[in-house]
């Protein structure tokens, strides 16, 4: 996601990257080294750069390390964007923070904004907590929920898209959830939409792709894009995961307020289409 909003707001914007266990080299981006867990440094740094947005997209999003680890991971989830969103309150300024479609249980799907949230994991708690703390804080504020994402599989080394294209290339068998839905969204896709609707409006929105697809629906999705072996896809059920956290079964979204908005959505055959021929990014 990082990878992806550095790309699409290059063009306009002067970016500070805040980092801390790893750095990053990117052209029209400077890597600043900080600690998002301690207000006085993050304080400090504000005052230096004097910033006129902050997106806050960081993260410990492993759900199985989040449910061994819930203090450390408590610490990243939810204090940090406490601490973002005071600072950004004191200032006045824009202050967008990246949320999840796990904050719901998946019973129904097709969640909208206003559906009553209902995690199942720790990380979902997380986030959840960090939804109501960061607008109670700063009502300004915009919470953007985001779905499973894919995009250039070079972004990082834990790319959705690259370990699975990569894992096929291997001659390894992917084993996919056919009763497990979700909106994947495209994190180009979604990037621009967090930069059109930036400052603009507030509280809670989905941002999507337009498609309710199971894990190997979308999966198959890829297999088709990069003409690769759809030989090694096995189906299975949700239900047979040996998974630390519990998995939803369908937290896809209902994306209509964010296409009132101007958001424009683009399938998952078009985006992995651009991906698979150069012309993503």
């Amino acid at each position: 996601m990082g990878y992806h909003l550095l790309r699409v707001f290059a063009n306009d914007w002067q970016i500070y990257g805040l980092t801390h266990s790893k750095g990053f080299d990117f052209k029209g981006a400077t890597a600043v080294n900080c600690d998002i867990t301690n207000y006085i440094e993050l304080g400090n740094y504000f005052d230096d750069i004097e910033p006129d947005a902050v997106i806050h997209a960081a993260a410990i999003a492993d759900g199985n390390f989040c449910q061994q680890n819930p203090e450390m991971s408590y610490s990243i989830n939810v204090d940090a964007g406490k601490n973002l969103a005071g600072i950004c309150c004191d200032f006045q300024i824009p202050f967008a923070f990246t949320s999840t479609d796990l904050v719901f249980d998946g019973k129904k799907g097709m969640y909208t904004e206003e559906d009553e949230k209902n995690p199942l994991s720790i990380y979902g708690e997380q986030k959840a907590t960090a939804e109501d703390e960061i607008l109670k804080i700063y009502a300004d504020a915009t919470v953007f929920r985001l779905p499973l994402m894919y995009g250039y599989p070079e972004a990082s080394a834990g790319n959705y898209t690259g370990k699975f294209i990569n894992q096929i290339k291997a001659g390894e068998t992917a084993i996919l959830f056919n009763d497990e839905y979700r909106s994947a969204g495209s994190a180009k896709n979604i990037s621009e939409g967090i930069l059109q609707l930036l400052g603009k409006t507030s509280g809670i929105i989905h941002l999507a792709g337009p498609e309710r697809l199971s894990r190997s629906e979308f999966g198959k999705k890829i297999i088709t894009a990069f003409n690769l072996n759809p030989g090694l896809v096995q189906e299975t059920s949700q239900k047979n995961a040996k998974n630390m956290a519990p998995r939803p079964a369908d937290v896809s979204f209902d994306i209509k307020k964010a296409i009132h908005l101007g958001f424009a959505p683009k399938n998952a055959d078009t985006e992995l289409g651009l991906i698979a021929n150069g012309k993503y990014i």
